[in-house]
């Protein structure tokens, strides 16, 4: 009978890991889906979840989402350099995606109607045809 307790207790070995860890990373840092690491890998999803468990007590999701954060990082400092460099567009998308701009203005409305009542005697009437 096998004790899992006791099996938890054991350090994780890299290298009876059947699939290369950085060739993970790699399709990580280009957003694959588990589906798309387990093919390319040749292994199974659940062996990936199960040593990304086991070296790093993460789920898949929280483990890809922390190797793409490199990628957005990248990405954002390139767009930075670009805008920076004199490309309007990006400079553009910089200033509304960065810092929030927005090429219209917000208008709050309260529900209440204002309207202006303007008396005309005989004499204005006279003006108006």
């Amino acid at each position: 009978m096998i004790n899992i307790a006791e099996n938890n207790t054991k350090e994780y070995d890299p290298a009876k890991c059947p699939f290369s860890w950085e060739k993970l990373d790699g399709l990580l840092a280009y957003k694959s889906s588990l589906v798309v690491c387990a093919d390319i890998l040749e292994t199974t999803d659940t062996t990936i979840k199960n040593h990304i468990k086991r070296r790093y007590d993460m789920t898949f999701t929280e483990y890809a989402e922390k190797k793409l954060s490199r990628t957005k990082v990248k990405l954002v400092q390139k767009a930075i350099e670009m805008a920076t460099s004199g490309n309007t567009a990006m400079m553009i998308f910089c200033l509304k995606n960065i810092n929030k701009w927005s090429d219209r203005q917000d208008i709050e409305i309260d529900g209440t109607i204002k309207t202006n009542v303007v008396d005309l005697d005989s004499d204005d009437a006279q003006l108006w045809f």
